[in-house]
């Protein structure tokens, strides 16, 4: 990222939730309460809208999940050059739960010893069609459009060259398991935890590699059981990990470190309206193109000077402040000055902690909510989700009573909790937020009220 550009803006939309990520250190989250693969009206989308109006955000780039775009490789035994489009979407048509519309469909051919091998990546264009009519009520444009899983393996690849199969957590209980190698993704299938029985899809890896791919990544901190015949040789990973080592925040998730650190995408003129762009047109490109490098140098040589300038004035008003600061010092250790009373404070705690948030009523969004207001604190590692059971008050489990303290003391007006330091020294959170009530209906983070009590939710919540 140059130092005059804005940072990378990541947009993930999800069934009832979009996701926003920052490529940068510190407040690179946010979540909005919104589902653009349906129509929106300009009400719903208003706070959304804001949000890139107040930032001076007029681009994103879009991660797609995998029940969007569908990736799926085929072989043949001999080599081929071309095949028609019509023959790709035959092959794939008893494996969507959608139409197939040619013009959603991007393939590649590959030729791999005497196989010649179909990358398919069919989209369901009535989703993405309505994705664009939303972001175009709001005047945002897309940069670059890329799968989830394409991703995943943008990131991986960077670290291990070679074939690999990894598991990623969708929520509590899905996983996707992909298939990848170099950046290409060749299989992806969803699959329910925490038994997972991975053997067949394993053996699929043969028809594309010359031997089968025993090389697994899995998550960190999942209970998972992975039932195979075949030796695995497995790797835990840690998201917060591999973000550090990519010089990233700690929070950002796999999909959207790839996503940052690669421009690898696939047929971004899918969601793109449709231009001809005329010879001087890209003429006036191409003469942009030449002139960066020039600006870039002229701007890199004005900094230095200005640098060079600020140290030598620099110089002698550091002289003078020490002289100051000494006679500051003499002053005061000859002046009375009054001691303070010192007031109670709640000590502050790791912001690093890993947090969960569940939502335990049948009221949508409400963890995001709960999750914007522990991000307002500082807190980073947080992941949401739906609680297996309902709850009519809200709890809060800790392993420190530091912890139970600081948070009480935080969230006193805008989550009211029953705090108990039950969670066990080997439990994968060392926070776990229970919602039992209607936040909406409680006191705000800013206002101090006396915090309601809510009618019990009698839905049962969802999967």
């Amino acid at each position: 990222m140059s130092l005059f550009s804005k940072p990378k803006l990541i947009l993930w939309p999800k069934a009832k939730i979009v996701e926003l990520y920052i490529d940068r250190k510190e407040n690179n989250t946010l979540s909005f309460d919104l589902n653009l693969w349906q129509k929106c009206s300009d009400k719903d989308l208003e706070a959304f809208s804001l949000y890139f109006k107040q930032n001076k955000f007029d681009s994103v780039s879009i991660l797609i999940p995998d029940d969007v775009v569908f990736t799926k490789s085929f072989t043949y035994d001999s080599k081929i050059d071309s095949i028609d489009k019509k023959e790709v979407i035959s092959l794939a048509a008893n494996l969507v739960t959608f139409q197939i519309d040619p013009e959603a469909l991007d393939y590649k051919i590959t030729q791999v010893n005497d196989k010649t091998i179909i990358q398919a990546f069919i989209y369901d264009k009535p989703k993405l069609d309505q994705l664009k009519s939303n972001l175009e009520i709001i005047g945002v444009r897309v940069n670059q459009l890329t799968s989830v899983s394409t991703a995943i393996a943008n990131t991986i690849s960077s670290i291990y060259k070679q074939e690999f199969f990894l598991i990623y957590p969708l929520n509590d209980q899905e996983y996707t398991l992909l298939l990848s190698k170099n950046n290409s993704v060749y299989l992806t299938v969803n699959i329910k935890g925490p038994s997972l029985d991975i053997q067949k899809i394993v053996n699929y890896s043969n028809f594309y590699f010359s031997s089968i791919t025993k090389k697994i990544y899995i998550p960190e901190g999942r209970d998972l059981e992975i039932i195979t015949t075949t030796e695995m040789d497995k790797t835990i990973y840690s998201e917060s990990q591999i973000a550090q080592s990519l010089s990233r925040a700690s929070n950002l998730p796999l999909p959207v470190l790839g996503e940052i650190t690669s421009s690898i995408s696939y047929n971004t003129d899918i969601i793109k309206p449709s231009t001809n762009i005329s010879s001087s047109q890209k003429n006036m490109e191409n003469k942009k193109r030449n002139l960066l490098p020039i600006i870039a140098v002229f701007i890199f040589t004005a900094a230095l000077a200005s640098v060079v300038i600020w140290m030598v004035l620099n110089k002698n008003n550091s002289e003078t402040e020490s002289l100051n600061e000494t006679q500051s010092e003499i002053t005061e250790n000859i002046t009375p000055t009054e001691i303070p009373t010192p007031s109670p404070t709640i000590a502050e705690i790791d912001k690093k902690i890993k947090i969960q948030v569940l939502n335990a009523t049948d009221i949508n969004g409400q963890a995001a909510t709960l999750k914007a207001t522990l991000v307002a604190l500082g807190f980073e590692n947080i992941s949401v989700g739906n609680a297996k059971t309902t709850a009519t008050e809200n709890s809060v489990q800790v392993k420190a009573a530091s912890t139970s303290a600081y948070f009480e003391s935080k969230l006193v007006t805008s989550f009211p909790s029953t705090y108990t330091t039950d969670l066990a020294k080997t439990a994968t959170y060392d926070a776990v937020f229970t919602i039992g009530t209607d936040l909406s209906t409680g006191a705000s983070t800013t206002t101090k009220v006396t915090p309601t009590v809510t009618k019990a939710p009698t839905a049962t919540p969802a999967e």
